[in-house]
């Protein structure tokens, strides 16, 4: 099972993102579910890096485990950093509800930053 948490600020923004797991679906380098999981995760996380008024602080120490922290650092990111958001809420959602078996998300509302 893949479990992900994503925290969301008061205004809809990603705080964090927690990400554990493999969906077991099929063998390794067949899993599609482990496949999109990794392809969403790793594609907003790149993009939250490139940001330079954004500030990633985390870890992933093993394939399958993902801990990351964002903070802002100047509130001109806010509305760039809601529809990278509500993309990735959306997108790990979706996954979440066509593959229940495998794949789990939560939502924690957290203190705006």
């Amino acid at each position: 099972m893949i479990d992900i948490t994503l925290h969301l600020d008061s205004e809809g923004c990603l705080t964090g993102i927690d990400a554990s797991g493999h969906s077991g679906s099929a063998e390794a380098g067949r899993d599609i579910i482990c496949a999109a999981a990794s392809s969403l995760l790793g594609t907003v996380s790149r993009t939250l890096d490139m940001e330079p008024h954004i500030r990633l602080e985390g870890l992933s120490e093993e394939r399958g485990e993902l801990h990351l922290r964002i903070a802002r650092k100047d509130t001109r990111v806010c509305d760039w950093l809601k529809g990278v958001s509500a993309f990735t809420v959306v997108g790990l959602k979706d996954l979440a509800e066509r593959y229940p078996d495998y794949c789990r998300i939560g939502i924690v509302n957290t203190e705006s930053v």
